[in-house]
C-alpha cells in the first residue's frame, strides 16, 4: 500500500511540473533590429533570425520561397497560379531553455501553418491578418529545442493566398516551480498517509484487545 501512495504522489508532482502552455501574444519589447527582447516579461536568451534564404533557418519542400531581405522568410502558396507544393522551415537553438516562441507575421495573403517543437505538433493556426505576433510555448523540458513551421497551402475565404511569413524564433526561460517546491506540496500528505497506514492498524488492535480479569 505504501508503494502505491508513493507512486501516486510522484506522478502528481511530475504532471504539475511539466504542464505545457501554448498562447499567441502581440509582439512586445523589441531590439533596434525589431526582434523581440523579452517574452512574457522574460529576456530572450537566443534569437534565430529568418530572412531570404533562411539565414538561421533551414528550408525544404517543393513550394516556392522568398523573403524581405534579413527581416522575413516567406513560404509561398502559389497553388492558385498553377505552382502546387508546400514548404517548411526549421531552426535549432544552441542554448537550453524551457520556453520558445515562433515570431510570425500575417496580412491579407497569409493562410494556415502547422507548428512543431522537437517534432511534436503544437497546432495549426490561421495567420491571416495577425500582424507581428508570437506563438509562445512554455513549460517545456530544459533543453536546446528545435522549431519547425510548415506552410500547408490552405487559407480561409477572406485571404487571397496561403502564404506563411516567419521573422524569427526565440528561446527563453519562464519562472517555473522548482522540483523541491513541487515535492513540498505533497510531502505532508504523503507523510500523513504513511503514518496512518503504519500506526493506525496497530492502535486499533491495542484498543480491541480484551483486558485481563
Amino acid at each position: 500500500m505504501k508503494r502505491i501512495y508513493i507512486t501516486v504522489i510522484l506522478l502528481l508532482a511530475y504532471s504539475h511540473a511539466s504542464a505545457i502552455s501554448i498562447q499567441w501574444l502581440p509582439l512586445g519589447t523589441t531590439t533596434a533590429e525589431g526582434n523581440p527582447s523579452t517574452l512574457l516579461g522574460n529576456p530572450v536568451l537566443e534569437y534565430q533570425n529568418a530572412g531570404i534564404g533562411g539565414i538561421d533557418w533551414v528550408t525544404s519542400g517543393i513550394g516556392p520561397r522568398g523573403g524581405l531581405e534579413v527581416q522575413e522568410l516567406w513560404l509561398f502558396d502559389d497553388s492558385a497560379g498553377g505552382v502546387p507544393g508546400t514548404s517548411e522551415a526549421t531552426t535549432t537553438f544552441s542554448i537550453a531553455s524551457n520556453s520558445v516562441g515562433f515570431m510570425m507575421n500575417g496580412d491579407h495573403n497569409d493562410g494556415f501553418a502547422q507548428f512543431f517543437v522537437d517534432g511534436v505538433d503544437v497546432g495549426i493556426y490561421d495567420l491571416f491578418q495577425i500582424g507581428r505576433s508570437s506563438l509562445v510555448v512554455t513549460g517545456l523540458n530544459l533543453a536546446a529545442h528545435t522549431l519547425k513551421v510548415v506552410q500547408l497551402g490552405l487559407h480561409n475565404p477572406a485571404s487571397t493566398k496561403g502564404d506563411v511569413a516567419i521573422f524569427g524564433g526565440a528561446a527563453f526561460n519562464t519562472q517555473a516551480v522548482s522540483e523541491p517546491a513541487v515535492m513540498s506540496l505533497f510531502f505532508f500528505p504523503l507523510l500523513y498517509l504513511l503514518i496512518f497506514h503504519r500506526f493506525l492498524p496497530h492502535t486499533c488492535t491495542q484498543l480491541q484487545r480484551p483486558h485481563a480479569i
